[in-house]
């Protein structure tokens, strides 16, 4: 089966695509390439072909980094004629402003195919032109929408190692300075001198952590701070469960936002919640800063992560959802 997507500079919402689409289903992944597109009036993001891809019988291979000393994966990109060469089974959009566009690309050339929208942002609802929906947030649907929830699968080298470090906080969520209750994080730092508090994300005092970097520096934190009063979850929040790194939040910004990661936590487990109290939250740091209570703690996390999402098991209900798709 062949599968056209749009093109996202995001790297790891693409590559969950990849990995759902050609991965897990063995299907043909293929995202839009040059300015023919923009011509015809479709104005996607990526305008020309990479500089190192490769031209292979019409469809150009684009080599796609992960982790800086980790895999390398393939993303097919192909012009507006070589779009129209190919029969695809299915169309799926992950931008609301691309609904429509993909609408019309499917009525126009792609009548047999089946069209599909993901939905991953918080409190976002189709417009109307699509009515199959992977929705990847606990947002209740409208009655005429055919949806299915799924966990978007993140690059593997978010995996569990043992922690090095047992007294360092890292926090990758932009912009914590202006707008993610700061007062609690500097409030845990100084009650915590012996802790090391690293802010990373735009604006943070430790810089941007660099795409390709960011698998280790998450395996080298003991502690994840994630505290998004926007959105709540999201692949950072995924991510440090896979590498079994617990997590600090406030639940609350889960349930306001309808966030399908919350139910992936729990307190005193795999997470402190802040909701709970600051002061109880540098208590629990403490404690869980011994070496083998940390260890323990974060080998339960990384195991609970894995018995919560089975990315195969998903991809598999994925596939018989598709399968009784109308075209």
């Amino acid at each position: 089966m062949n599968v056209f997507v749009d093109f996202t500079p995001h790297s790891d919402l693409f590559y969950s695509l990849h990995m759902l689409f050609e991965r897990r289903l063995g299907m043909n992944l293929f995202r839009p390439v040059g300015l023919e597109w923009q011509k015809r009036g479709f104005q996607f993001i990526d305008p020309t072909p990479d500089v190192e891809a490769k031209l292979i019988d019409g469809v150009y291979h684009v080599p796609m980094k992960m982790e800086e000393k980790g895999a390398c994966y393939t993303q097919k990109a192909i012009t507006f004629d070589e779009f129209l060469r190919i029969d695809f089974d299915l169309m799926v959009t992950i931008y609301a402003a691309h609904e429509e566009v993909f609408y019309k690309l499917k009525q126009n050339y792609k009548p047999n195919a089946v069209f599909i929208r993901q939905i991953g942002n918080i409190h976002e609802l189709p417009l109307g032109f699509c009515k199959n929906i992977l929705l990847v947030t606990c947002e209740p649907m409208p009655s005429n929408v055919n949806y299915i929830i799924y966990h978007p699968e993140h690059y593997e080298g978010y995996c569990y190692t043992q922690p090095p470090t047992h007294k360092t906080v890292s926090n990758f969520v932009h912009d914590l300075p202006y707008y993610y209750d700061l007062a609690d994080w500097n409030k845990c730092k100084n009650a915590l001198s012996d802790f090391a508090f690293r802010m990373h994300g735009h604006q943070g005092t430790d810089g941007e952590m660099p795409h390709l970097l960011m698998p280790q520096a998450m395996k080298d934190s003991s502690f994840i701070w994630h505290v998004k009063a926007h959105g709540g979850g999201g692949f950072v929040l995924r991510q440090a469960l896979g590498c079994g790194r617990p997590c600090i939040i406030k639940r609350k910004y889960f349930v306001a936002h309808n966030n399908l990661e919350g139910n992936l936590l729990e307190d005193s487990v795999n997470c402190i919640d802040l909701d709970l109290g600051v002061d109880r939250a540098i208590q629990m740091l403490r404690a869980w800063s011994d070496p083998d209570h940390h260890i323990a703690v974060c080998q339960a996390t990384a195991e609970k992560f894995k018995h919560d999402v089975n990315f195969h098991e998903e991809a598999q209900r994925i596939k018989q959802w598709i399968s009784n798709l109308k075209r």
